[in-house]
């Protein structure tokens, strides 16, 4: 599994491509620690590259979920896969988040108001 983390304005990007399985998963949640010690809790997820969790990725997905709630933080995932999708609803898993279909639609889902202080 490949993971690059970078900001854009004050919103992390962790982006993950490949297979989220028992040797990859931890990756994900080093990521997402090191993004929300970075930025302080607004983070997007993008998981359209993945290509197949497994029971640890599924785990390390709901861990990333209380890192950022215990931050309080606030995380948008970006998932355009029907199987990953799928897999995320009969979890449970994707009522813990918001999902979208793109980057650009998570990153205006953050409040404007937060973002750009009034004059």
């Amino acid at each position: 599994m490949l993971i690059r983390t970078w900001l854009f304005d004050d919103v992390a990007m962790v982006e993950a491509s490949g297979r989220l399985c028992l040797e990859s998963a931890p990756s994900l949640g080093d990521a997402v620690r090191d993004a929300i010690q970075m930025r302080g809790g607004r983070l997007v997820l993008n998981l359209v590259d993945v290509s197949r969790v497994d029971a640890a990725g599924l785990g390390e997905l709901a861990s990333a979920f209380r890192i950022v709630r215990a931050a309080a933080g606030e995380m948008k995932v970006v998932v355009r896969s029907s199987t990953v999708r799928d897999l995320l609803a009969r979890t449970h898993l994707l009522g813990l988040y918001p999902t979208y279909e793109t980057e650009a639609a998570a990153l205006a889902s953050f409040d404007v108001a937060q973002r750009c202080p009034s004059i």
